[in-house]
Formats: C-alpha cells, sequence, structure tokens
C-alpha cells in the first residue's frame, strides 16, 4: 500500500496478510484480515482455509 508520508512524499507500508472482502452491490457487508507472517505457520493455514470456508457461504444462498 501506499501513502503519502509528512512530506507529502510516497511512503511504501506493508501489512502481511490476506483481506477477503464480500460485498453487496456497492457496499462491503463482511471483511476478514488474516495476518500472515513471512513463514505461515499451520495455525496460519487453517485460520486461512476456516476463513475461505466462510467467504464461501457468503456466495451461497440458502435452499
Amino acid at each position: 500500500m501506499t501513502v503519502d508520508d509528512i512530506d507529502g512524499r510516497p511512503a511504501t507500508l506493508s501489512y502481511p496478510g490476506i483481506a477477503l472482502i464480500h460485498h453487496h452491490g456497492d457496499h462491503v457487508v463482511g471483511e476478514v484480515w488474516l495476518p500472515v507472517g513471512e513463514e505461515p505457520s499451520f495455525a496460519d493455514d487453517e485460520a486461512l482455509i476456516t476463513a475461505l470456508r466462510t467467504a464461501l457461504s457468503w456466495s451461497r444462498t440458502a435452499a
């Protein structure tokens, strides 16, 4: 992500992770941020799988 620093110069910020965002039309109705280190752990993997499973359910309608 690039933003302007205090002097108006571009500064790059890094946020290691994955953002899952659910939109309904133009509105954000769900958002999950999964922080991930440089060497993701088993727990990071499990959190990602759980979040992806939840995100997939956002796109399904009840039968």
